[in-house]
Parts: C-alpha cells; structure tokens; sequence
C-alpha cells in the first residue's frame, strides 16, 4: 500500500498503537527493524513473511519475501502469510505456506494463515469457512479471516477451523468509531481469539484511543 497516511511514519503509529493496549503488531520485516527499539517484552511481534507486490502488475497475490530464518533473526513471536482466493497463484501459495508451517514446527514459531475468500465473495460465511478450512488443514496455528457480518453465522464458521481464529479488519468502511467497536464486540461475542485490524485502526482520527476500547472489549478490562 506503500506510505499510505497513518502508517507513514511507522515509530508514530507503533507508539499510539502500544498506548493504546496492542499486544502484538503485524508487520513486515523492514517495517519491523525500523521500530525495534519501540518493541516491549510483553507485545508479540507476528512477522509478515509474505506481501502483495504492490506497484507490480501481478499485484493480485501474495508473494514470499521471508522466511522462518528472518523470523528468528528478527525475534518474532510468529510468521504469517496470506492467501487471497480467487485471485491466481494460490497453489504456489499455498505450497510456502505448507512449507513455512513444517520449519516453523521445527523451533516452536506459530503460524497464522490469513486465509481470505474470493473478492466476489468477501462476506459470505461459507466461503469464508472454506478459506479458514485449507489454513487449518495446512497445520497452521491461527487464523485470520473475515467476519460475514452475522454472531450466530459467524460461530459456525469458527467451528470449521478450531484453531484460535482472529478477525481482519479489511478496508475502512467509512464508519466512525462506534461501527469498528460494535464488530469488535460480534466477534468476541461469536468465539473469535481476537481482532488484526490495521486500515480500520491506523486510518481512524484516534488510533491509541480506539485501540484502548477495543481492547477492552477483548480483554473484558
């Protein structure tokens, strides 16, 4: 997305985001080493290991950038890559993250898989099942995903994949505070582990201060 306004300077929003209770930050390698010295003991680093190639014509799909070595390089808590379904290049993907979870095996490093459906299909629980199914099946350890709008709906999406299932925050939807809040609390309410919200969080008027009621409804403060 490149220096997109809220996650332009990267030490800025990693301050407001640790003010305001993130415990744990999901981002690159090179986003990673420039705040380094901002990271505290008790917030995990998960390592973006794999990236959408931005200003390249072949966009549409994750590519591996990283591996389980940078990781360790890196002191993260965990590795993630993504697939987006529909797109072309899943199998290939779907190879690394097979890959990435049996040397993350290796030395205790969990995997989170974020498993999107098809563009045409973002919301729709079945197709959001199916995803969160082949992240699961692969062996990875957590769950990214989208949340199809319904609690009820939503507890039997979280049954086909019984790992700790967190829920992507996608593009902002031109809601104020109170929408991201009131999907926080569905997804909690649904069973979900928790919320990876970034654009929804970064691109707000108030980051530390959403972030501080989010976490709230997460950790029941």
């Amino acid at each position: 997305m490149g220096p997109a306004k809220g996650i332009d300077q990267p030490a800025v929003i990693v301050q407001k985001g640790l003010a305001g209770g993130a415990n744990a930050l999901l981002i690159s390698p090179g986003f990673a080493r420039s705040v380094a010295g901002l990271l505290r003991p008790d917030v995990g680093l998960v390592l973006r290991v794999s990236i959408t190639p931005g200003l390249a014509p072949e966009a549409a799909q994750e590519t591996p950038v990283a591996g389980v070595e940078t990781a360790l390089r890196l002191d993260a808590d965990a590795v993630a890559a993504s697939i987006f379904f529909g797109r072309g290049g899943e199998v290939a993907q779907m190879r690394f993250l097979g890959e990435l979870v049996e040397l993350g095996a290796r030395y205790d490093l969990p995997v989170l898989a974020e498993m999107l459906p098809p563009d045409a299909r973002p919301f729709d629980p079945e197709a959001i099942a199916h995803a969160a199914r082949i992240g699961f099946e692969l062996g990875a350890d957590l769950i990214k995903t989208n949340y199809c709008g319904d609690v009820e709906t939503f507890r039997q999406v979280l049954a086909a994949a019984p790992v700790p299932v967190v829920v992507a925050g996608g593009p902002s939807k031109g809601e104020d505070s109170a929408g991201v809040l009131q999907s926080t609390r569905d997804v909690i309410a649904a069973g979900a582990a928790g919320v990876a919200f970034g654009r929804r969080v970064w691109g707000s008027a108030d980051p530390e201060g959403l972030l501080r009621q989010m976490s709230a409804i997460v950790f029941g403060a």
